[in-house]
């Protein structure tokens, strides 16, 4: 659920009714409705209706309740958006409305509570509203189809509530997402996305638990038996996982931080550090070749290499588009279900040596792209 890009300012409107405290992929539905808003571009907002006796987390800007609505309507903007808590959107779909041309009102189609008008026509609603539910379009609005893939949806009972929410879940997958993160990753770690929710755990926390797990994998493999280097990569593989939960939780209930990018990037290099090392010493401890130890070795070189054009490339300054496709690429960590195969078969060397050559490539073609661009 990407954020919209900058638009036209404007002004939101959120009708409070029954069922605004119900809760819908882990915010209360009118808290959802506000940080859409927000995230959309809106100035400030104003919710017409009872204020919930629950405390709520609303985004940092302005925010009037029914009794605000008196000064509040006179410096309106030119265009307002007025929807009703129960009815779920999200940033680009409400950046669309917006952006759109047509100067009459606009109204997505029922039952979903979805207009956009200038700021004159919403503050004579204001005026004359009554409650949250005489906040309807006006009878000029012309019918509004939202953009290909856009979403407005009602939620205003308790199976429509589970609609939209399915809906929330379908879209917070990342546009990197390779084929195996899409078909049977997302399909694991939204489930037990569904589940985290309502315990308020952060997305921090779910990423400190993915790296506790990735590590815990990469010492069972230093071990050096068959048995564990097994648990060892169904461990790894729970925690490529969870490590998208964090993602999912974040951007479901509007958590994102610059914090957060960076913890799950440094937990990636250092769970990658303890596995590769891992994966080395087990192999040799087994073996006793010196041609494995010195591989090892190599390896964990690259993969300080990789740590290092990481930190350089992608958290030290923004990356280019095809330097972020690279990173996506290689963060997926789809050989996770390659390492449980070559575990299983016994092969481990192959993948130390795909490794070993992989992390090299990963941190040439990051430098390489980005000297590209600054040419």
């Amino acid at each position: 659920m990407p954020d919209a890009g900058a638009g036209p300012p404007f002004d939101g409107v959120i009708a409070v009714g029954p069922g605004a405290g119900e809760i819908v992929g882990g915010l209360r539905l009118v808290e959802r409705a506000a940080f859409v808003l927000a995230r959309a571009g809106a100035r400030r907002l104003l919710c017409v209706g009872p204020r919930p006796s629950m405390p709520l987390r609303l985004p940092q800007i302005a925010v009037g309740w029914s009794a605000d609505a008196p000064p509040w309507s006179y410096d309106a903007t030119a265009i307002v958006v007025v929807t009703a808590a129960t009815t779920v959107t999200e940033p680009a779909t409400i950046a669309a409305l917006v952006a759109a041309t047509e100067s009459r009102p606009l109204a997505a189609p029922p039952p979903a509570c979805l207009w956009r008008a200038d700021g004159a026509t919403v503050a004579a609603q204001l005026r004359d509203a009554r409650d949250a539910a005489s906040l309807a379009p006006p009878a000029e609005a012309t019918a509004w189809t939202p953009p290909p893939g856009g979403l407005v949806t009602s939620a205003r009972d308790a199976e429509s509530r589970i609609a939209a929410e399915l809906a929330l879940y379908a879209r917070i997958g990342r546009t990197g997402d390779g084929w195996f993160t899409r078909v049977v990753d997302r399909r694991f770690s939204r489930a037990l996305t569904r589940l985290l929710l309502p315990t308020g755990i952060s997305p921090n926390q779910v990423t400190i638990a993915s790296i506790a797990i990735g590590i815990a994998g990469g010492l069972c493999f230093a071990r050096g038996t068959p048995g564990a280097a097994m648990c060892g990569a169904l461990l790894f593989l729970l925690s490529t996982i969870i490590d998208g939960c964090d993602g999912e939780i974040a951007r479901l209930t509007f958590r994102e931080s610059s914090f957060g990018a960076k913890l799950d990037i440094l937990g990636d290099n250092l769970v990658h550090l303890f596995l590769f090392g891992g994966i080395a010493s087990g192999l040799h401890r087994r073996s006793g070749d010196p041609t494995v130890a010195v591989l090892g070795w190599v390896l964990l070189t690259g993969v300080l290499l990789a740590m290092t054009t990481v930190y350089t490339c992608i958290v030290r300054r923004p990356p280019t588009d095809a330097q972020r496709t690279v990173y996506e690429a290689f963060a997926s960590r789809e050989f996770a279900y390659l390492l449980v195969g070559l575990t299983l078969v016994g092969r481990l060397d192959w993948f130390l040596w795909m490794s070993a050559l992989g992390t090299y490539a990963f941190s040439i073609a990051l430098i390489a792209l980005g000297r590209r661009a600054t040419a």
